[in-house]
């Protein structure tokens, strides 16, 4: 009988040091991903025809679709709802000073794009770019939402800029694809 006790009072040191090298080894996995995610490219506003130095106030009251805004009346702009072909009354304004003020659009000059997207992710990015195609008379706004990690936070974003006015008989299309980051060496 004693040397039954022998073993199992040597098999319980062993026994937390096999729990205790799991935990270390999970607790070190979790890190790694977050690290992951740090090298992911830094948030800009946008490319191609978007206005990159553009901020346009955020409204959190509207619902998320798809919006082309186009005119303003006594700084009241109304966005047009392609889904519900309806008008919804919204103040926008833009901030070319990095937030730091924010004046009214001049809808003479601009037209404010919007589309909203989601994804739950330990962290987001998202790459908006503008294109216009002259042949199709038509202007592509593209995000790119570029998502890393499992987590189950969610990152979400209306996605407003503002580009040069949309010309006469010109449609928008807007393009969401959703893209896993790889951490590059």
């Amino acid at each position: 009988m004693t040397t039954t006790r022998t073993n199992m009072k040597n098999a319980y040191p062993k026994k937390i040091f096999i729990v205790a090298t799991i935990l270390i080894f999970v607790a070190v996995s979790c890190n790694t991903r977050e690290v992951r995610c740090d090298n992911m490219p830094e948030q800009i506003i946008g490319s191609g025809e978007i206005i990159n130095n553009a901020i346009i106030s955020d409204l959190n009251t509207i619902p998320k679709i798809d919006y082309i805004i186009t005119s303003d009346s006594q700084n009241i702009f109304y966005a047009y709802n392609p889904l519900s072909e309806s008008t919804i009354a919204a103040n926008l304004t833009v901030s070319f000073d990095n937030g730091n003020t924010y004046h009214p659009i001049d809808f003479s000059k601009y037209t404010v794009l919007g589309k909203y997207s989601d994804i739950s992710a330990c962290r987001t990015v998202f790459d908006r770019s503008v294109t216009k195609n002259t042949e199709q008379q038509k202007y592509i706004y593209k995000i790119i939402v570029i998502h890393c990690g499992d987590c189950e936070a969610l990152w979400s974003d209306m996605n407003w800029i503002l580009i040069p006015k949309i010309e006469d008989g010109f449609s928008v299309e807007f393009v969401v694809e959703y893209e896993r980051w790889a951490r590059k060496t």
